[in-house]
């Protein structure tokens, strides 16, 4: 079984939250956090300088997650807008 094949046979949030939890640092499951609040920030217009002062993260981080967003394969964006 493939990681990804693991992954969608999880049924809750809670199961999701605690096999990243098993697999990932504490510091890589932040990272993706704040890659996650930033595409849902960008989504609703707000701009790079509001999500910067929000969240202090750098403009390096906002702009690849504006780029996955414009560029990327369209599955962030799908999810976040429903």
């Amino acid at each position: 079984m493939t990681l990804y094949e693991a992954i969608s046979t999880l049924k809750t949030p809670d199961e999701l939250k605690e096999l990243f939890r098993d697999l990932c640092a504490p510091s890589e499951i932040h990272a993706l956090e704040n890659r996650w609040n930033v595409a849902k920030m960008l989504s609703a217009g707000r701009t790079y300088q509001q999500i910067i002062d929000e969240t202090q993260l750098s403009s390096a981080i906002v702009s690849r997650v504006k780029r996955v967003l414009e560029y990327g394969n369209g599955t962030l964006k799908r999810i976040i807008e429903g």
